[in-house]
C-alpha cells in the first residue's frame, strides 16, 4: 500500500530534516496546483458550473483535489467523511495501481491492476458524475476525480518496481507467483540520512518543491499556466471513461526515467513498525534532480489540463 500522501514531492534532505512535521504541508501542493490550472482551463463553461453546484460555497477544485488524502488520517473528522470512510473502508488503496514500470500499457489483466486501482475509481467517479451510477455521491466522486488526475500524472502511482526475491537484487518483471518482491510504488526504495526517504515521497513533495522555487501555490500556478504551454498530445477525444488508461499509458513513458539509473545497494529487510516487509537502500544517478525538476511541471501542467478536459467531456456546453 502506498503510504506517502499528495501528488508529485519535497526541499533537499537537509531542508526535509530541518522542516520535520511542517514538511506534511507540501504535500497538498501539487494536488492544489493541478485543481488551480484545471480551474484557469474551465472558464466560464457549463462544466465550472456544474463544479460550483456540487461543492459547498467559495469551495474550489484545489480545495476538493486535497480531500482524499486528508481523510487517510484515522483522526480526521468533518461533516463528509464519516459516511464515506464507512461504506469505502479501502478508500486510500483507490489512489494508485503498481504496474511493472517496464510495460506499456493498463489493462485489467496486467500485474498490478485491481478493480478498484486508480483507473478503475476514476472510471466510477465518471459515471456518477455523468448520472450514470450512484456507487458514490456526485460531490465524493468529483473530489475523487479532481484528485485522482493528480495522482495519475505522478508516475509512481501507476508504476511499480518490481525486485528479484534471489540475489543480487535488481529490477525484474514479475512471471508467476514467486520470485519477485513488491517496492510499493517506490516507498520501499529508501535513501538518505537513516533512510528516512524514499523514491514515492520524493516524487510526491520534493520534486515539486524544487520545481516550485520557494514560490506559493497561487504564483507557481499562474508560471504553469504562462510558461508551459498544452501540447497537443494532451490532448484526448472520444469517451471520457477510457481517458484514464491512455494517461497511465503515458505515466509509463515517464516512469522509465524515473528508474534509470537508480542503483540498488543494500536489500535491508522490514522496518522497525513492520509495516513494510522488504526494503532496499538505493542511490540515485547524479542528475536526478534535474531530471525531476524538468518533468514536474509538465506533468502538473497536464493533470489540470486534462481534468478540466474530462470535466468538459463530462459536462458538455449546451447547444
Amino acid at each position: 500500500m502506498h503510504h506517502s500522501r499528495g501528488l508529485l514531492v519535497a526541499a533537499s534532505a537537509a531542508a526535509l530534516v530541518a522542516m520535520g512535521a511542517a514538511a506534511g504541508a507540501w504535500s497538498e501542493a501539487g494536488h492544489r496546483l493541478i485543481g488551480l490550472v484545471a480551474e484557469s482551463h474551465l472558464d466560464e463553461s457549463r462544466a465550472l458550473a456544474e463544479v460550483r453546484r456540487i461543492l459547498k460555497p467559495k469551495e474550489t477544485l484545489a480545495d476538493a483535489a486535497v480531500w482524499p488524502d486528508t481523510i487517510k488520517d484515522p483522526l480526521y473528522e468533518d461533516d463528509d467523511s464519516a459516511a464515506f470512510k464507512l461504506e469505502h473502508p479501502a478508500h486510500d488503496t483507490y489512489h494508485y495501481a503498481n504496474l511493472p514500470f517496464q510495460g506499456d500499457r493498463y489493462a485489467p489483466d496486467v500485474p498490478g491492476a485491481r478493480p478498484m486501482d486508480i483507473v478503475e475509481t476514476m472510471r466510477a467517479s465518471i459515471r456518477v458524475l455523468r448520472g450514470q451510477s450512484t456507487v458514490l455521491t456526485p460531490r465524493e466522486a468529483l473530489r475523487l476525480l479532481a484528485h485522482l488526475a493528480g495522482d495519475i500524472h505522478q508516475p509512481l502511482h501507476t508504476a511499480n518496481a518490481f525486485i528479484s526475491a534471489s540475489s543480487p537484487p535488481r529490477f525484474i518483471v514479475p512471471a508467476g507467483p514467486t520470485g519477485w518482491r513488491s517496492t510499493l510504488g517506490g516507498n520501499a526504495l529508501v535513501y538518505g540520512p537513516q533512510d528516512r526517504f524514499n523514491l514515492h515521497s520524493y516524487w510526491d513533495s520534493h520534486a515539486v518543491n524544487i520545481s516550485m522555487r520557494q514560490e506559493d501555490v497561487i504564483t507557481y500556478s499562474n508560471r504553469l499556466i504562462r510558461d508551459v504551454p498544452v501540447a497537443p498530445a494532451w490532448r484526448d477525444t472520444g469517451d471520457p471513461d477510457t481517458w484514464p488508461a491512455r494517461w497511465v499509458a503515458d505515466a509509463l513513458v515517464l516512469s522509465k526515467d524515473v528508474h534509470d539509473g537508480i542503483v540498488i545497494t543494500d536489500y535491508l529487510g522490514p522496518d522497525d513498525a513492520k509495516r513494510t516487509a522488504h526494503r532496499w537502500r538505493i542511490q540515485q544517478p547524479a542528475a536526478y534532480d534535474d531530471m525531476a525538476r524538468s518533468r514536474v511541471p509538465v506533468q502538473l501542467a497536464k493533470g489540470g489540463y486534462r481534468l478540466a478536459a474530462m470535466l468538459r467531456a463530462i459536462w458538455p456546453e449546451r447547444r
